[in-house]
């Protein structure tokens, strides 16, 4: 069984982007790094009907200044806040399919887990993948290409020695200045299953040995005028605009369930000690104490919401609100809501330097030559896929 050394510098063998989780995690999480380079070492419910004084209303009729508009309810709000929360990058999968082979590799499996982990794997390290069709079929192919390569180096008796592995990951420890337990803590922290990083290592180093093997020509350029165009184009991407994000606590007063007119009455009374609630906060440090003489009252956790994200008319009464008042009374099936903002502030995503998108451009390039040399190794593997939306 052969031993794996690393390239000579006249003949190095270097990653693709579809490897970028591991890349990334050898420089620092977040942090941009030449790829091309590396290898050199639960529903809305319909609104209450009005039998009794309305909830959200005094008992002469008059409308809180900042209450939302009259047909709002529990369940449509949660809907709201629930789709303007910001992603956090984890990818859930039901644990009914989460097993449910995606394609085979020479009888060596894919699962749905297996791409859902990488997923993981490399949001937890600065990337912004959606789970659509598009990213689980891609991710899907980088761990295709690793098991065919894995299967080559199994017929030619070729297998990366566990130490090779160790070093890797003692190296890349190494770089990113934490402990062993700190790096498994984030990553877990994110999801990731502490045999993912290993297999995404273990992966990369058989694609390494495969163009090796082919003596496959690394070499890749980028010409001043391309990277300054995409740079461009880069700055000029809506999406790097600021966003408004909004922290939200939500104060919910339960009603037991009980008969229709009886509810009714039930929400009214839950909607005048709402309003003492609103008379004494004096911002969300407060709520504990100025709900405290309430009876069953539920302190919802904070969220964070994309304001532009939300309904106008809940944007506009968080606006009028501000910090210091809450939104509400907002009736519902199972009781009445308050909605406090806790904080306002902006955020601006990161603009790229123009070094990292001439590093973009390059990876992308060698990406090419990455699924070059890969495509003639398949021919020499059977790669079914079990789903047809997921073959290439």
């Amino acid at each position: 069984m052969s031993t794996l050394r690393p390239p000579g510098p006249a003949k190095s063998i270097r990653t693709a982007c579809t490897l970028s989780a591991f890349i990334l995690l050898l420089a620092g999480c977040g942090q941009q790094v030449d790829l091309y380079d590396y290898f050199d070492d639960d529903k809305p419910a319909a609104t209450p009907s009005a039998t009794a004084t309305p909830p959200g209303q005094n008992a002469g009729g008059a409308q809180p200044a900042n209450a939302l508009v009259s047909n709002s309810t529990l369940g449509a709000t949660d809907a709201a806040l629930a789709s303007a929360r910001p992603s956090n990058g984890i990818e859930k999968v039901s644990l009914k399919n989460a097993q449910g082979v995606a394609a085979t590799v020479d009888d060596l499996p894919v699962t749905n887990f297996d791409i859902s982990q990488r997923i993981n794997l490399e949001n937890a390290l600065g990337a912004r993948l959606s789970t659509d069709l598009p990213t689980r079929k891609r991710v899907l192919g980088t761990l295709v290409n690793e098991k065919v390569a894995k299967s080559k180096a199994g017929r030619m008796n070729f297998k990366i020695p566990n130490k090779d592995l160790e070093q890797r990951i003692d190296a890349m420890i190494k770089r990113m200045k934490v402990s062993r337990a700190d790096l498994e803590k984030r990553l877990g922290e994110k999801g990731v299953n502490e045999g993912t990083l290993k297999d995404q290592i273990e992966g990369t180093l058989y694609i390494r040995w495969v163009m090796s093997q082919q003596q496959t020509d690394t070499k890749v350029e980028v010409d001043d005028a391309t990277i300054d165009a995409k740079y461009n184009e880069i700055l000029a991407d809506p999406r790097l605009k600021p966003i408004t994000v909004v922290t939200l606590q939500q104060v919910d007063l339960p009603v037991e369930k009980t008969t229709e007119a009886m509810r009714q009455q039930l929400l009214y009374a839950r909607s005048v000690e709402a309003r003492q609630i609103m008379q004494r906060y004096k911002g969300c440090r407060s709520i504990r104490a100025a709900s405290k003489d309430v009876f069953n009252v539920k302190l919802g956790k904070r969220i964070e919401a994309d304001l532009s994200k939300l309904p106008p008319p809940l944007r506009k009464a968080l606006r009028e609100a501000g910090t210091r008042k809450m939104i509400g009374p907002i009736p519902g099936p199972t009781g009445i809501r308050l909605i406090a903002n806790c904080s306002t502030r902006k955020i601006s995503p990161p603009r790229p330097t123009r070094k990292q998108v001439e590093v973009s451009l390059r990876n992308e390039r060698f990406e090419a030559v990455i699924q070059q040399a890969m495509a003639k190794a398949r021919e020499e593997s059977f790669v079914d896929y079990k789903d047809p939306a997921f073959r290439p």
